[in-house]
């Protein structure tokens, strides 16, 4: 069964939504995509940091900005690249926490149903490189 959207909803469509994930499901992409969420980069320095090269990373980069998920600001001849807005963020904490919860490396809490989104939004997280945390308060 299918729910029915009423016109108008603000509701993304599915295929969309299937876009985007494809967007940050390539390992490298998805380096590349975190690297930004929290700072403005520059080629080289993406490349470096995911160890690929700088032509590579820039392909990469191309399939990011056409998902919506970067953007990009250009210095003389040198392009920097930034999460597209803090929402990405947030969907790469979400996907760390969720893989820990689905990989057994993060226990779930075992408090009912998931709360609702407005208060979800509240608690911040703290995604490293080899683990994701709460953030401290």
């Amino acid at each position: 069964m299918v729910a029915q959207v009423p016109k108008g909803s603000p509701v993304v469509p599915v295929e969309a939504i299937v876009e985007v994930l494809k967007a940050i499901a390539d390992p490298t992409r998805f380096q590349i995509l975190y690297a930004v969420s929290s700072q403005e980069r520059g080629v080289g320095e993406l490349a470096e940091i995911v160890g690929a090269h700088v032509a590579s990373v820039s392909q990469h980069l191309a399939k990011l900005r056409a998902a919506g998920l970067v953007s990009s600001r250009r210095d003389g001849t040198r392009i920097f690249y930034r999460a597209a807005n803090q929402h990405v963020a947030g969907l790469m904490a979400e996907a760390g926490l969720l893989t820990g919860y689905v990989t057994g490396v993060i226990e779930p809490p075992d408090d009912g149903p998931a709360p609702p989104r407005e208060a979800a939004a509240g608690v911040g997280w703290q995604l490293l490189p080899s683990r994701l945390r709460p953030a401290s308060s």
